[in-house]
């Protein structure tokens, strides 16, 4: 009776460990955003990776993981990841947005207000690419072209773009 209860137990065991080994691209994607969520982006960006190592044309995972990496303040490896999933899904606004905020941290403002634009491009009521490239091209000096996309900013209904533009733009 023991041998068979040991026996089974370690078929149990098996079977688990088996289940366990076998997770996919989207289960780990679902462990990440889950770590995510309660701001443990070091373990979510090792979710991250391991769903992108078994369908490296997951686009979620990469977002994510580029993602995690920003808030990690791995900016280099973010616009890396963001890179990967905009050659695969290349009609994405928050992938464009996101690879401009990790440029813009970058302090590459030519490289950020590229990216803004594309995503205003893809979605021309998109208020936070204004804003944000209205930010950026300050930066740089085009203070005039700044405040036509605080203007625009304010319009799709930015809450902070009237306050930048009586600050910067008067």
């Amino acid at each position: 009776m023991t041998y068979k209860k040991t026996l089974l137990l370690l078929s149990l065991l098996s079977i688990s460990f088996i289940s366990y080994s076998q997770k996919t691209s989207q289960d780990f994607l679902k462990s990440g955003n889950q770590k995510e969520s309660v701001k443990d982006f070091d373990g979510a960006q090792k979710d991250f990776e391991q769903a992108v190592v078994l369908d490296p044309k997951n686009t979620e995972a990469l977002y994510n993981l580029g993602f995690s990496k920003f808030e990690m303040k791995d900016y280099e490896g973010a616009i890396s990841n963001y890179n990967t999933a905009i050659d695969a899904d290349s009609e994405s606004v928050e992938l464009f947005y996101n690879r401009g905020n990790a440029k813009f941290e970058m302090k590459d403002y030519k490289g950020a207000i590229d990216d803004y634009g594309k995503a205003i491009f893809l979605d021309p009521e998109d208020k936070e690419s204004y804003y944000n490239r209205a930010i950026a091209k300050y930066n740089i000096g085009e203070r005039e072209s700044a405040c036509k996309d605080l203007d625009m900013a304010s319009k799709y209904g930015d809450k902070y773009a009237d306050d930048v533009m009586k600050e910067l733009c008067h």
